[in-house]
């Protein structure tokens, strides 16, 4: 284990290293809403996903090594650039990604144009059919987010729930399961974890140099 750190340390004092938090994600992304409020896009949108404590450490582009200081934040922006093409733009602790284009298809559109029951729709929290006098001895409780800021015609709102809470993955049934699942936001989530997870098992991602 001591050789381990000592390699680490060495690698660190060798090359350029950079540690960024959650401010500098939100400072990133704040920025890029700015530019499409200056442009006023009616159509836009972010997810921002999350576990807490997991933190990730990559080699960037010119030689240096980039890590988040805790937890570690990955944020997708969506916009209308028109009425057929979309484009997405990743963000994390380490900086920009390039945007990709990809088309605005009627399957996604379809997933944002009900504004109100994006806005209205609340996941509810994980509660198990049964309780358990021994719950913290059988249940295990996931850290990981996901967090929504939309801006839909003009309206700005804000969604976030936690991945546990859509799942039957305790020792008891989640009654909330049917209705967070239901939901159109997570309808739309869906969407775009399909979307993301492709882009990412294909290394469709590129950093902004």
């Amino acid at each position: 284990m001591k050789n381990i750190l000592f390699l680490f340390a060495l690698l660190l004092g060798t090359t350029g290293f950079a540690q960024n938090d959650e401010a500098y994600v939100n400072s990133l992304v704040a920025q890029k809403f700015a530019e499409l409020e200056l442009q006023q896009n009616q159509e836009y949108f972010l997810r921002k996903d999350y576990c807490d404590g997991q933190v990730m450490i990559f080699n960037m582009p010119d030689g240096s090594l980039c890590t988040s200081s805790s937890t570690y934040y990955a944020v997708y922006v969506f916009w209308k650039e028109s009425d057929s093409v979309l484009k997405i733009q990743k963000f994390d602790n380490c900086g920009s990604y390039m945007p990709i284009s990809i088309s605005r298809s009627k399957v996604f559109v379809k997933a944002i144009a009900d504004r109100d029951a994006l806005m209205n729709g609340e996941v509810k929290p994980y509660k198990g059919e049964q309780v358990d006098e021994n719950a913290f001895g059988n249940m295990s409780v996931e850290s990981c987010h996901k967090a929504y800021k939309f801006v839909l015609g003009g309206i700005k709102f804000e969604k976030k729930f936690r991945e546990f809470d859509l799942t039957n993955e305790s020792k008891y049934k989640n009654v909330n399961a049917e209705h967070n699942n239901s939901l159109q936001l997570i309808k739309l989530d869906e969407l775009i974890s399909e979307l993301v997870n492709h882009f990412e098992d294909n290394g469709k991602f590129i950093r902004e140099r």
